[in-house]
């Protein structure tokens, strides 16, 4: 159903509101990303909000804080109705999502762009900044889940890829990038606590540790401040146009 609605969504942004793209506004998809790996990559600030990141996820799992937050979580708050919500917002997270924003941003590039479009596109130019990251902590740190036959949130590297939640980085980046995109103080907290929902449903699940969820949202959140950083200048007067 939720595939069906993407897929709905992109055809109406064929024909929906927005500035129809001619040969001389085009701008192809993957233009500025070398300037977004960069920064992302070769930046003082990303390093150091990464590693924070990393010492924050670093002090749950060998704190055994990871462990008594899942465990009272798991005795305390999960039931019929938190299993009901975590399955309505775990969704977001789907890896399929990346494809439905590689849609959305083609048609940015090529079609028409608007608003919505400009939206998509940085939610997809953020992920492809910021997957790198999240594949070699998931794998490079090699933690287990917390319903693993032997659960432990501590860091064994390459034994397993659960580290960092990638439901919590890929449902996080349309948050981040919502936050980024208004100047109303009420919208941009309320986008910024939505960043962390999926990333909950996940704890929720037993299917990742507090620390994972962290390392999850910390690389959404340094993908789409290098995306947006290095945005070639034209997408910034398309914004304010």
């Amino acid at each position: 159903m939720l595939t069906a609605l993407g897929l709905a969504l992109i055809a109406a942004l064929l024909v929906g509101p927005g500035t129809r793209r001619r040969r001389g506004s085009m701008r192809p998809l993957f233009k500025g990303t070398g300037r977004q790996w960069r920064a992302n990559y070769a930046s003082r600030r990303t390093f150091l909000r990464l590693g924070a990141g990393l010492a924050g996820a670093a002090l749950l799992a060998y704190s055994g804080a990871d462990e008594a937050v899942e465990s009272w979580h798991t005795r305390q708050v999960r039931g019929r109705t938190s299993d009901r919500v975590a399955s309505l917002v775990k969704p977001p997270g789907e890896r399929w999502w990346l494809l439905v924003w590689l849609a959305v941003g083609a048609v940015d590039a090529w079609v028409r762009t608007s608003p919505f479009t400009r939206w998509g596109r940085a939610n997809f130019e953020s992920m492809v900044v910021g997957l790198p990251t999240l594949w070699t902590l998931q794998r490079g740190l090699g933690a287990n889940r917390p319903s693993s036959a032997v659960p432990s949130p501590r860091w064994h590297p390459l034994a397993a890829d659960n580290a960092a939640s990638g439901h919590a980085f890929i449902a996080a980046i349309p948050w981040l990038n919502l936050a980024r995109r208004t100047d109303h103080a009420a919208v941009q907290g309320l986008a910024r606590v939505a960043s962390w929902v999926t990333g909950w449903s996940r704890l929720n699940d037993r299917k990742h540790y507090p620390s994972q969820v962290l390392l999850g949202w910390t690389i959404a959140w340094n993908a789409v401040e290098a995306a947006a950083a290095a945005s070639p200048a034209s997408a910034t007067s398309e914004e304010r146009g």
